[in-house]
């Protein structure tokens, strides 16, 4: 049982109405060891990097460090931590354990897409990601559509159908569909539902992340 008491009952509502919760600071103290170890983990374990470019990527390269807490004590014991396993618990209930995890290099932007992939729609589920780097709005922010995860309404349905080619379906550019921004700076969390539709502009920057996903307790294995 955690007892940090860190989700509050508004705070579970906007999460399961919107789709999405940040936490500003949270780790800004353990910032700087969670970066030196993720670095430490991508340059010890280069072997396993998974290079990677796709057209949600327009093609651009991304570097993938696969089961990155598998692959360190530290960030293993940061991903069951009681300020996560908190707000893990405060979301989607106990028992949950954490189905994956990846660190990522990207030298390139995120079109618009879910992270549901290997996932029932029906799953309720848990993605927190730390980012190295400042993400300024108006930039390079993680860009959410708020309410896009509840995958059974028409709204929702249609993203599936039109949102990853914009410019054809409503001469609109990535940028330019409505959505909500979240500027972070390192230490700062961002907590989604991965049903939910979510981007990253390209500005000629280079990002780093880590990404951890939790499902609940009554999640089965594909």
């Amino acid at each position: 049982m955690h007892t940090m008491k860190t989700i509050t009952a508004q705070q579970k509502n906007r999460f399961d109405l919107l789709g999405y919760l940040s936490f500003p600071g949270l780790f800004a103290n353990e910032i700087a060891d969670i970066q030196a170890e993720f670095n430490r983990v991508f340059a010890e374990w280069s072997d396993q990097i998974m290079p990677w470019e796709h057209i949600v990527h327009n093609n651009n390269p991304r570097q993938i460090m696969p089961a990155i807490v598998e692959k360190s004590p530290m960030l293993h014991a940061l991903a069951h931590s009681e300020k996560i396993s908190s707000i893990i618990a405060g979301l989607v209930g106990e028992p949950f354990h954490l189905l994956g995890s990846d660190g990522n290099i990207y030298d390139c932007g995120t079109r618009w897409h879910t992270d549901i992939t290997g996932l029932p729609y029906n799953c309720r589920n848990v993605k927190i990601i730390f980012y190295f780097d400042t993400m300024r709005a108006g930039e390079d922010a993680f860009r959410i559509i708020p309410g896009s995860h509840h995958h059974t309404d028409q709204f929702a349905k249609k993203l599936k159908r039109t949102i990853k080619t914009p410019e054809e379906n409503f001469g609109l550019s990535m940028n330019d569909i409505p959505g909500y921004e979240i500027p972070t700076v390192p230490g700062d969390v961002v907590v989604f539902d991965a049903r939910v539709w979510h981007a990253v502009p390209y500005v000629g920057n280079r990002r780093h992340s880590m990404s951890f996903l939790y499902v609940d307790k009554d999640y089965q294995g594909q």
